[in-house]
C-alpha cells in the first residue's frame, strides 16, 4: 500500500459482514476517502486478488467495521438496531454509526506510546477552574481512577493547562493528586510549547505521547504544531452525568486498547511512572541545592547497581528493551523473546543485565549487555533513556571487562536515533583502565 500524503484525504476500505454502503457515506462526511468492496461480503476475495478493486484503491488502512461490536455494544446505548438488520442487513443505530466512526478515528492513529498528556477543565473534572472555582467542580472519577491504572502499568502522566498557576489544583477528595503527574504545565502560553518541555524534561520524545483534550481548538494546535504527537479525537463528556461513567469506560479502553496495549507487561513497566515522577524530585535537589558540578550532584543521588547475568524471567523486559530503545543502543538489534532464550543457551554468549536505582526509588532492568565471548566483542550495548547522563554505561562496561576477564570491543550500527551511543563510543579514552562511575555495586 502506498505511504499516505499530507496533500490527500486518508483512505480506507471498509470490511464486514453487514451492508457496507449504509455506512460508507459516514465515513465520507467525516472526510475520509472510502472503498466498499463491490457485493455483500464479497471482500474476501478482493483481498486475495492481486487486481481488484481493493488493491488499485490502495487504501492507508483496511477497516473490520464488525470487529468491535462487543465493546461498542457495551459502551453506546442503543447500538444496534434490529429494525435495520432485518431491512437492510446493517444493524447499527445511527448512534452506532457515528460510534463506528469515531472507533476508526481511535484506530487510524494507533501506535505504541509512553505518556498520556491531558488536559483538566472538563476534561479531569466538569467545571472551568478559573471561572467556577475549585468547590464548585464535579470529579470525573471513573476517568481519573482509570488514569490511576494506567499509571500503575507505567504510563507516565503529563497534566498540561491553561490555569492560573496559583490556582489549588487537584482537591484533596479527587482520585488523582498532584505527584501522580511526572510533569506539570500549568499556565497560558500555548500546550504544543508546553508539551516540548515536559518531554525534554523527562527525555522522552513527543513522538511518544498521546494528548486528550475536551478543546477542539487546543487539539487542532497540536495537530497543527507536533504532528507526531497523537490527538485523540475525544470530545469531551457529551453525554451528560447520566452517560460520564460509560463516556469514561470507552475513552480508556480505546487508549489503553490502540495506545498503552503493552503497559504493564513488565515490573519495569510497573516502576517506570514512579521514576518519572522521581526525576523531578531529583531535579528540585539539583535545583534547590545549586551544586557546582554534575559528579557533586550525581553523588548525592546515592546511585546505585546490580549487575547479573540474565535469567529467564528477565527475557520479557529485554525483549521489550531490544524492541522500544533507539537512542543509548549500539546496533538496534530488535531481538525477540525466542531470540534472547537462544543466546541464553549458548555457552558462547554473556548476557548481562543491570538493575539500577537512587535514593528516590528503583527503576529495575535499565541497561542490559549480550557478548559474544569467542569473538571478544559486545554486539548489544543497550541503555534505557531514563538511566542516561549518570555513568551507568560506564559501570556496565567496567563490569563486563571484569567478568571476562579482558575488555571487549564495542560493535556499533549508526542509525538515524542513536547518536547518544556514538557520543559514548568517542568518550572512551584509547586506555583499558577502569571508566569513572558514581555507581555503587550492590549484591542480591
Amino acid at each position: 500500500m502506498e505511504s499516505r500524503s499530507q496533500h490527500r484525504p486518508v483512505r480506507v476500505a471498509l470490511v464486514g459482514d453487514v451492508s457496507l454502503e449504509l455506512i460508507a457515506p459516514y465515513f465520507r462526511e467525516a472526510g475520509y476517502e472510502t472503498y466498499v468492496p463491490a457485493g455483500f461480503g464479497a471482500w474476501r476475495q478482493e483481498l486475495l486478488d492481486a487486481g481488484s478493486g481493493l488493491r488499485r484503491f490502495a487504501p492507508d488502512f483496511v477497516f473490520d467495521v464488525t470487529a468491535r461490536d462487543a465493546a461498542l455494544a457495551d459502551e453506546v446505548p442503543g447500538f444496534f438496531d434490529e429494525r435495520m438488520r432485518k431491512l437492510a442487513s446493517m444493524p447499527y443505530s445511527l448512534d452506532g454509526i457515528h460510534a463506528i466512526v469515531d472507533e476508526f478515528e481511535f484506530f487510524r492513529r494507533s501506535a505504541p506510546k509512553k505518556a498520556l498528556a491531558v488536559d483538566a477543565d472538563n476534561t479531569l473534572w466538569r467545571g472551568i477552574l478559573s471561572e467556577d472555582g475549585a468547590d464548585a467542580l464535579v470529579p470525573c472519577v471513573a476517568f481519573q481512577k482509570g488514569l490511576l491504572e494506567l499509571r500503575r502499568k507505567g504510563v507516565i502522566l503529563i497534566l498540561l493547562t491553561k490555569n492560573d498557576p496559583s490556582e489549588s489544583f487537584m482537591r484533596p477528595d479527587m482520585p488523582l493528586k498532584d505527584s501522580d503527574f511526572a510533569a506539570r504545565r500549568i499556565n497560558w502560553a500555548p500546550k504544543a510549547g508546553n508539551l516540548v518541555e515536559a518531554c525534554r524534561e523527562l527525555n522522552i520524545g513527543v513522538d511518544s505521547v498521546v494528548f486528550v483534550d475536551d478543546n477542539p481548538h487546543e487539539r487542532a494546535q497540536m495537530e497543527a504544531h507536533l504532528p507526531e504527537v497523537a490527538v485523540a479525537p475525544w470530545r469531551g463528556w457529551e453525554g451528560g452525568a447520566d452517560r460520564a461513567d460509560a463516556e469514561a469506560r470507552q475513552l480508556l479502553r480505546r487508549l489503553e486498547e490502540y495506545f498503552f496495549a503493552g503497559a504493564g507487561a513488565t515490573d519495569e513497566d510497573r516502576l517506570r511512572a514512579d521514576d518519572y515522577t522521581a526525576a523531578a524530585r531529583r531535579e528540585e535537589l539539583r535545583r534547590s541545592i545549586g551544586f557546582a558540578d554534575a559528579g557533586e550532584y550525581l553523588e548525592s543521588l546515592g546511585l546505585h547497581v546490580r549487575p547479573s547475568l540474565a535469567a529467564s524471567g528477565d527475557i520479557p523486559r529485554l525483549a521489550q528493551m531490544a524492541g522500544k530503545t533507539n537512542q543509548f543502543n549500539a546496533t538496534t538489534l530488535r531481538r525477540t523473546a525466542d531470540g534472547f532464550a537462544a543466546l541464553l543457551s549458548d555457552p558462547g554468549k554473556r548476557v548481562f543485565v543491570f538493575r539500577a536505582g537512587d535514593r528516590f526509588g528503583e527503576q529495575g532492568i535499565v541497561c542490559y549487555i549480550v557478548a559474544d565471548v569467542e569473538a571478544r566483542r559486545i554486539t548489544d550495548f543497550v541503555m534505557s533513556c531514563r538511566a542516561m547522563g549518570r555513568t551507568l554505561e560506564h559501570f556496565a562496561l567496567n563490569h563486563v571487562a571484569d567478568a571476562l576477564g579482558f575488555r571487549p570491543e564495542l560493535y556499533y550500527e549508526p542509525t538515524a536515533k542513536n547518536g547518544p551511543f556514538k557520543a559514548f563510543l568517542d568518550s572512551l579514552p584509547a586506555s583499558s583502565g577502569p571508566l569513572p562511575t558514581r555507581y555503587r555495586k550492590m549484591e542480591d
